[in-house]
């Protein structure tokens, strides 16, 4: 029982911390790493374990090749990113796709959606201007504005196995095979993606935009300014490359695209590493590997997600997943939570996969629709509008996803397991 009183309070704690710092600091925000790592050592302190164990909790952190892994590729996303910012390859391959789709209604769902192929923190403030002149043109308010480049920039963190989510998959359930996982998101993502343009794109008046260029020559830019991202995943897929090795290659080829001024190039990399996400995961999984050292806890929560009934798996993931993910605005740390015990339930590797699909999807609702979101926060900021009106837009999509959710699990677990 103190086990699981230590994680009720840590969890509070959190909360705490996450409102209270910036009244403390003057109006700095937490430091979601350290904060996370408090937690951590709360929930430990709290939970009794020994110093020994604590100490275990953080080196498996680095020891675990899964989670080397997963910090090394946060840290390659970054500096792609910048580099695909800072010399200007983003706004080309916008450019280039204004020339290839003439239809504004396709592009200001498209645009997000490129955008959000680089899972940088906050990445929806990178489609915010594209979606906030598209949508100026199409009549939209700044509440359908808003909704519509977050939906279409997170379409992709189901499918992207280097993205942050996929890769807590990967270092927490090491068995499951990601594209698997991903291949059970496709259905997900194709509800997602037709309820967000009949809720929000559908009825607004369409205008085409005048071609300057042949098609030819703009898919070929597309082709050729997107090719650090989608490399990536053919080196991947098709050679056997891990991600983080996959990754440096195409940091690498952004050197051939930047243009005769390189001399900066690698400044830019220095500038692209972003520390705050590197400790950010740290704290996650150190929370991760303290609830697995909690024998009472993982026993406990075993036995009940393992009954006779799934009814229990299923009711209690999305309580944790949102609770968890609505107060923190981050979906690893509910992921961090449940997958242990996703892990600890013994599972065939099919089993875990569905299960695991189940939390990944409770924990992005609790996440997506949190008031702390981070791209939530910077779109509204951009687009002028306040919260309000954009939860009233957010409404009529929130039954469509949490019954998708639900059924897609109810009809994989049927039909596979």
């Amino acid at each position: 029982m103190r086990q699981f009183v230590g994680i009720i309070i840590a969890f509070i704690m959190l909360i705490v911390m996450l409102k209270g710092w910036p009244k403390v600091f003057k109006g700095k925000k937490a430091p979601l790493g350290l904060v996370l790592f408090l937690t951590g050592l709360i929930m430990a302190v709290i939970g009794g374990l020994s110093v020994p164990a604590m100490a275990d909790s953080l080196v498996k952190v680095f020891a675990n090749k899964s989670s080397r892994m997963t910090l090394i590729v946060v840290l390659e996303i970054g500096i792609l990113g910048n580099l695909l910012k800072t010399y200007g390859i983003l706004n080309k391959i916008v450019e280039a796709l204004s020339q290839l789709v003439p239809s504004k209604k396709v592009l200001i769902m498209t645009l997000p959606a490129i955008m959000g192929l680089l899972p940088v923190p906050g990445g929806a403030f990178l489609s915010a201007p594209f979606v906030d002149s598209l949508g100026n043109d199409l009549q939209l308010d700044g509440g359908r504005k808003s909704v519509i480049n977050l939906y279409f920039r997170h379409c992709s963190m189901f499918l992207l196995p280097y993205n942050t989510t996929m890769l807590a998959v990967m270092a927490a359930l090491p068995e499951i095979n990601v594209y698997h996982l991903i291949g059970l998101n496709i259905p997900f993502v194709i509800i997602y993606l037709v309820g967000a343009y009949f809720c929000y794109v559908r009825t607004a008046p369409d205008v085409i935009v005048e071609q300057t260029e042949g098609k030819g020559q703009a898919l070929k830019e597309v082709l050729l300014y997107l090719s650090p991202v989608y490399m990536a995943l053919l080196l991947n897929i098709l050679f056997g490359l891990t991600m983080d090795i996959s990754l440096l290659i195409c940091i690498i080829w952004t050197y051939c695209l930047i243009g005769k001024d390189k001399s900066q190039y690698f400044q830019n990399i220095k500038k692209g590493i972003n520390l705050s996400n590197l400790f950010m995961l740290i704290g996650v999984y150190y929370m991760q590997n303290t609830v697995k050292s909690m024998d009472y806890v993982m026993s406990s929560v075993g036995e009940l997600l393992t009954g006779q009934s799934v009814l229990g798996f299923m009711v209690l993931i999305p309580v944790i997943a949102v609770a968890l993910g609505l107060s923190t605005g981050v979906n690893l740390v509910p992921m961090g939570i449940l997958f242990p015990f996703v892990a600890g339930m013994h599972l065939p590797v099919m089993a875990q996969t569905v299960y695991a699909m189940y939390v990944v999807l409770w924990s992005f609702f609790g996440y997506y629709y949190s008031p702390f979101h981070l791209c939530h926060l910077l779109t509204i900021k951009y687009m002028g509008c306040d919260a309000n009106p954009v939860y009233k837009v957010h409404i009529k999509m929130m039954p469509l996803m949490l019954v998708a959710g639900v059924g897609l699990f109810l009809l994989y677990y049927t039909v596979l397991l």
